[in-house]
């Protein structure tokens, strides 16, 4: 079987999984992903998905991964609740729920600067 994969890299912004301002990472986060969607499948029965934070010290002490990836996976993938005001904020990589997800990796790195916070996000899927 051929693996597919695709990367989104969404640096300069500060990886924000509630409050105000992850409604701006997680725009930044459905631009990049649109860039790829017409691509992808319309059905597929299993994803992988990879994704590093890197996040400056104040962030990194206080940011539990499993808060970082819910926005991320909800953005590329269609929750089964949204909880969005703005519906254009889900599945903008894929339009299946998020259930098609069997294997999550996520971890967090320290960024030197402000201009090397964000995420790099891998979507893996065999033919």
């Amino acid at each position: 079987m051929n693996k597919n994969k695709i990367l989104l890299n969404v640096y300069g912004i500060k990886p924000a999984p509630w409050g105000g301002k992850e409604w701006d990472w997680r725009k930044a986060i459905a631009n990049e992903a649109r860039k790829y969607s017409p691509t992808l499948p319309a059905s597929h029965s299993g994803f992988e998905v990879s994704m590093i934070f890197c996040l400056l010290q104040t962030t990194y002490d206080r940011s539990d991964l499993d808060n970082l990836a819910k926005p991320v996976l909800d953005t590329i993938f269609l929750p089964n609740n949204p909880q969005v005001k703005d519906r254009k904020l889900t599945g903008a990589l894929i339009r299946l729920d998020g259930s098609v997800v069997n294997k999550l990796t996520v971890e967090k790195r320290l960024a030197t600067n402000a201009s090397d916070e964000g995420a790099e996000i891998i979507v893996m899927w065999e033919d």
